[in-house]
């Protein structure tokens, strides 16, 4: 299963390249915020997350969490 990941750029290196780069280690890229110098994407597996953490350019991979609500419940005040 996909995991959603925010890799974010360093100031030395450039996103264009980095964002190839990020894509070739196998994360879909969905969005590249310019002003934040972060990519936003889904890594296959947790090896590609891996190889992200490990490639120049990058300052930090962080994963996204998720969270579930409960289905209502006449019983249980929302």
């Amino acid at each position: 299963m996909a995991k959603n990941v925010m890799v974010l750029v360093d100031e030395q290196h450039g996103l264009d390249s980095v964002t190839a780069a990020v894509e070739a280690c196998g994360v879909r890229v969905e969005r590249v915020m310019r002003g934040m110098r972060t990519i936003v994407g889904a890594a296959s597996d947790d090896a590609a997350i891996q190889r992200v953490q490990q490639m120049d350019g990058v300052a930090s991979v962080r994963e996204e969490k998720s969270f579930a609500v409960p289905p209502l419940h006449r019983d249980i005040p929302q």
